[in-house]
């Protein structure tokens, strides 16, 4: 059995820098390799977990790698090829149990997740019958960890290549939810900022700003800013946060305050509930004025904490933070946020019993 003529040839429409690269070492990432064999990446994930393809490899991004000639050698086996390749997403494919009984991988998995438990690790896992697929998910300890890796070496070799079939999801977003929150709150780690604003588009001004230390909750900054000459604040913005004019007349322009917070965060990484909106609001300002906004208007120093809650409850709806807008009272809300993603959301939590006796 050849590989999929066509799926030959479309390897040619492979971006040149790939396929310098497939060329020089002899190896393919999933998505080429699909192409190459000519199947769905669904099938293609049941040859991985069957242990007929061993990736050989993975490329600096993490991506798996496996060998053009572990393709050709696996082309040759005596599998259904025409029902694998016809397969529809609707339906279950025929290579479903090509690594054995589904019932056997439940089984795995209970196991591994009843022996993290019994190392005093909090450890859940589910299954989306859709995709086919399991995730383990598990709190941190205390002090961090464990990590995929320390689980993954625990795990029995039909789980390891379910893992690297996508088969079985080592920390899905919730566990990386959580993870991520445990280490956001570590010392020195990361601050939690919030400004109040003369609105909400990009010529608006910011009028407040505060910064909380992620770890202790400490006030690293809380202060009024005068948002500029002739610029007042409206009735409607007034209505929402409680900030007067009168209140800023005497508080110091955005470009005195602006290098007092820079030095209060330091090197740390800028949380907010709406990082899109305190970024374009804190830089925004900044550029009005001629002033440097220095680690500011780096979208990679700053980190939403909206779309983890999101992730962590398992939605896409955007949530309000519900705090008392005021700068230093939504920094503060937002930090208690983030202690509590780094437990169990509710939906994880094992339901109740009921008493039938």
């Amino acid at each position: 059995m050849q590989p999929h003529q066509t799926d030959i040839q479309a390897t040619a429409t492979v971006p040149a820098p790939a396929r310098a690269r497939s060329e020089r070492d002899g190896s393919l990432g999933p998505e080429q390799a699909c192409r190459y064999l000519g199947l769905h990446r669904r099938e293609f994930a049941y040859l991985v977990e069957a242990g007929l393809l061993v990736p050989v490899g993975r490329s600096s991004p993490g991506t798996l790698r496996f060998a053009i000639s572990a393709l050709d050698a696996v082309a040759a086996e005596p599998l259904d090829w025409a029902a694998a390749r016809s397969a529809e997403a609707r339906c279950p494919s025929p290579w479903r149990e090509l690594a054995g009984p589904a019932s056997e991988r439940t089984g795995l998995v209970d196991d591994v997740t009843t022996a993290m438990r019994a190392a005093g690790v909090d450890a859940w896992a589910r299954y989306s019958a859709a995709a086919d697929r399991w995730t383990l998910d598990w709190a941190p300890a205390h002090g961090g960890g464990p990590g995929c890796e320390e689980v993954k070496a625990l795990l029995p070799p039909r789980l390891v290549r379910a893992v690297d079939a996508q088969r079985l999801v080592l920390l899905g977003p919730v566990g990386q939810t959580m993870h991520w929150a445990h280490e956001m709150l570590q010392p020195g780690v990361a601050c939690v900022l919030d400004v109040e604003t003369t609105g909400l588009s990009s010529t608006d001004r910011v009028i407040e700003v505060a910064a909380v230390d992620a770890h202790d909750g400490s006030v690293l900054v809380d202060t009024l800013v005068h948002p500029g000459p002739g610029i007042t604040i409206p009735a409607g913005a007034t209505r929402v946060h409680g900030i007067t004019n009168s209140m800023v007349a005497s508080a110091r322009p955005w470009s005195d305050v602006l290098p007092e917070v820079l030095a209060a965060v330091g090197e740390r990484v800028l949380l907010a509930y709406n990082s899109d909106f305190d970024r374009r609001m804190t830089v925004g300002h900044a550029r009005t004025l001629g002033a440097d906004p220095g680690r500011l208007h780096a979208v990679q120093a700053w980190q939403c904490l909206m779309k983890r809650r999101s992730m962590w409850l398992g939605t896409t709806t955007r949530l309000r933070l519900g705090g008392r807008h005021r700068a230093l009272g939504d920094a503060a809300a937002a930090r208690e946020l983030l202690l509590s993603l780094r437990e169990r959301p509710p939906h994880t939590l094992p339901r109740p019993q009921l008493d039938r006796g």
